[in-house]
């Protein structure tokens, strides 16, 4: 059955579909047929394009060209225009926010788009208005797919991991029911995850499904709402990165995450915010990645060494307040878990509490 998000866009589009047939055949499912790349074949790059406090990421075969989310504005269209890029196979709205796709109505308008898929979820914002506006006017054939659904262009493959239920009558948080695709290319795979949080993380790792994944996206650009350690080690990525605004005010990446990434990870960390538009290359093997800017200041210590913390770094943790900071420096140094029971107030509970917190430095004895 259609959700009334398709059957409302199914009265409009059909005469426009019927009148324009002869004139724009529908694009197959598989195979995409883009415009040559320049990508010397077998080759993917994911374009992982530095849209601000936003998400928006283009996968680019010889012969297909994905978009995943649009960024908050035309950053994303003026960057794919700048490359080349003149069509797009597929192009995916993960999920309502602006930050996702207020960009869409430039692409819509400046690009071909055979098929766009969106979860059907409704939202009362002006910037989802002009989205479903743009989407009406275009000639894209318009999905809600769900968990298990696959397109193939050549040797890539895109797979629909999340929602597994249609979101078209679903009221929650807009994040539980966010699209998370994963794309295969030969032995290479990434996860995108919007922003998927811990909510959709626990539904995927219920599921079933393998989630291993040579690079990984972090949820919500990076935020303490998704990235849980039984996700990340399910994952198990080389490559992780998340896509944030330079000084945004949310905070992203939460400090937590970044934690957690170096404690259970043995993977390498970018960051648009950091690195600029992130370039991932890969022939389906091996992969190598590129920054479209240097940092100019070194990044400080994730986590907080118990041994070496100031007073102001130490009442970071919890249940460690300014006196029991400096009863810890008074007892330094700690070289076991266990040292850190003989300070009054840490007993095994508060510790766990600490530890599970992610911002100390492991000692020995630790995971």
């Amino acid at each position: 059955m259609k959700s009334p998000l398709q059957r409302a866009l199914s009265l409009v589009v059909t005469l426009g579909l019927m009148l324009g047939a002869l004139l724009h055949p529908p694009p197959a499912l598989s195979d995409g047929a883009a415009p040559a790349t320049g990508l010397v074949p077998p080759l993917l790059e994911i374009h992982c394009i530095d849209v601000g406090q936003g998400e928006a990421v283009l996968l680019r075969t010889e012969t297909a060209a994905i978009l995943v989310d649009a960024g908050i504005d035309g950053t994303a269209a003026a960057y794919l225009n700048n490359r080349g890029v003149q069509r797009l196979d597929l192009a995916v709205a993960t999920h309502a926010h602006a930050d996702h796709i207020g960009g869409f109505p430039a692409i819509l308008e400046q690009f071909q788009v055979d098929r766009i898929w969106y979860n059907g979820q409704t939202h009362t914002t002006r910037t989802f208005e002009r989205f479903l506006e743009a989407v009406l006017e275009s000639s894209a054939v318009y999905q809600e797919p769900l968990r298990g659904e696959l397109i193939r262009f050549g040797e890539l493959i895109i797979t629909v991991l999340h929602p597994e239920r249609s979101a078209a009558d679903y009221s929650g948080h807009l994040h539980n029911k966010n699209i998370v695709l994963r794309a295969d290319f030969g032995d290479f795979s990434i996860l995108i995850t919007g922003d998927a949080e811990i909510h959709a993380e626990n539904r995927l790792l219920a599921s079933g499904i393998p989630l291993a994944a040579t690079v990984l996206q972090l949820g919500h650009h990076g935020s303490r709402t998704s990235s849980s350690r039984a996700f990340l080690k399910a994952v198990s990525p080389e490559l992780v990165f998340y896509q944030a605004g330079r000084d945004n005010r949310y905070g992203h990446p939460h400090r937590e995450v970044l934690l957690r990434v170096d404690r259970y990870l043995e993977a390498e960390i970018y960051g648009t915010n950091t690195g600029g538009t992130l370039v991932i290359t890969s022939d389906g093997s091996s992969w190598k990645i590129a920054t479209s800017l240097t940092a100019g200041e070194t990044t400080p210590p994730l986590c907080i060494d118990i041994n070496t913390a100031t007073i102001e770094e130490l009442s970071r943790l919890i249940h460690i307040s300014d006196t029991r900071a400096r009863q810890i420096m008074e007892r330094r140094p700690f070289t076991s878990r266990q040292d850190l029971l003989d300070v009054p107030g840490i007993g095994p509970g508060r510790l766990r509490e600490i530890e599970d917190q992610g911002l100390i430095c492991p000692l020995p004895g630790t995971e």
